[in-house]
């Protein structure tokens, strides 16, 4: 799970979706603590892609860290993971969920849009990102 999450930092550094501001000091094992459900995705025995919620305590949750390996991109990895957290979310009496995300993402915004996320205003004061989303589970 920290390999992918690791991945995951790797690549927004790479295609430029930080908006300029350096990585967070919080180390990732902390990071991950921090959420209530982390799935991790495989295919076969190999770790295809996560994805994690984290509960806000106002019957909101936000995603995480939803990443799919580039061998696994298009078919429906990224999709499944996200089906999963937001059901895992009703289970714990959530009515919304939330997520934030680069505009340079191209293809994470676009499945947002498409499984029914609308864009909200910021949230989150997350510097990395400048796309922010909502979906309500109700």
């Amino acid at each position: 799970m920290l390999r992918l999450a690791e991945a995951l930092r790797d690549e927004v550094e790479e295609r430029g979706a930080h908006n300029g501001v350096a990585r967070p000091d919080t180390p990732l094992a902390e990071a991950i603590k921090a959420d209530s459900d982390t799935l991790v995705a495989y295919a076969g025995q190999e770790a295809a892609g996560m994805g994690a919620l984290r509960l806000l305590g106002t019957g909101t949750a936000e995603i995480k860290r939803m990443y799919v390996v580039p061998d696994y991109r298009g078919a429906g990895v990224a999709g499944r993971i996200l089906e999963e957290l937001e059901q895992r979310a009703r289970q714990h009496g959530v009515r919304a969920v939330r997520l934030d995300t680069n505009a340079r993402l191209t293809e994470a915004n676009r499945m947002y849009r498409e499984a029914g996320y609308r864009e909200i205003e910021d949230y989150n004061s997350n510097p990395r990102a400048d796309r922010w989303y909502e979906k309500s589970l109700a």
